[in-house]
């Protein structure tokens, strides 16, 4: 191997952690290849060992491998090239400023994790919900927008984002390629030109519904937290926000800003 050449087994030793209740063997293995690239095992534009030497290091499947990567290239941290292989993307930009989801940092991290969404559909919905009367809703005039929410790449939540329609119509109608990334909290804010004057929070311990759970890439009838966030501009109300956070050991900071 060429010195300069990061050792496979060396990032399994040091940046494996033991297994999360709930949490599938393609997600612990993306969080494994994750915490070696946030520690510089692996550089910007490094190339990654292939799918079958992951296989014959981890012990994992090769489909388990191959999911774990196609989970870093959809979060935008790996680039997979059609017969070349997989490598480190350069770079890509977290929301800023989170106001919800604002994970503590530890000790030489930053003091906010950063947060990669990745939008996965936009429908108008008719359904009732918590939402519904935040919102006023009026029949099928409200706006849901999914997304994964990758922390830090150390783990994924899944996250539901309300607003009516007829006050945003410019976002309701955007190309999703707008969004993708976006802090949609923001873009709203500056449609109708007004911040965020007040939030409500709540806090609450669920079992995930199956869309969450598949977004969040834990196992079926596992339980976590589920945050509740609605806010206001003056006296209308902006959005409300529903957060599906798998279990994890950071910290979430809900005081008020």
């Amino acid at each position: 191997m060429n010195p300069s050449t990061p050792d496979p087994s060396e990032m399994l030793d040091r940046y494996a952690r033991p297994s999360m209740p709930g949490v599938s063997k393609y997600a612990q293995l993306r969080e494994t290849l994750c915490a070696a690239i946030r520690g510089g095992h692996w550089k910007p534009g490094s190339q990654l060992p292939t799918e079958r030497e992951l296989t014959r290091l981890t012990g994992f499947s090769l489909g388990t491998v191959q999911r774990a990567l196609r989970e870093l290239s959809d979060e935008g941290m790996v680039v997979r090239t059609q017969g070349s292989g997989t490598y480190v993307a350069e770079g890509r930009s977290a929301i800023d400023a989170p106001l919800h989801l604002r994970f503590l940092g530890r000790e030489g991290e930053p003091t906010f994790l950063p947060l990669y969404p990745k939008v996965l559909a936009r429908e108008r919905t008719a359904e009732r919900g918590p939402w519904s009367e935040w919102l006023r809703q009026t029949g099928a005039d409200v706006v849901r927008i999914s997304r994964r929410i990758s922390v830090f790449h150390e783990f994924t939540l899944f996250n539901r984002f309300y607003f009516n329609a007829s006050t945003f119509p410019i976002i309701a109608a955007a190309p999703l390629s707008k969004l993708d990334g976006a802090n949609l909290k923001q873009l709203l804010g500056s449609e109708i030109n007004m911040p965020v004057t007040a939030i409500r929070q709540r806090l609450s311990f669920v079992k995930f519904p199956e869309q969450a759970a598949l977004a969040a890439d834990v196992k079926p009838g596992t339980r976590g937290m589920l945050l509740e966030s609605a806010a206001m501009a003056g006296r209308e109300p902006l959005y409300f926000l529903e957060s599906f956070i798998p279990p994890n050991d950071r910290r979430l900071d809900v005081s008020s800003q």
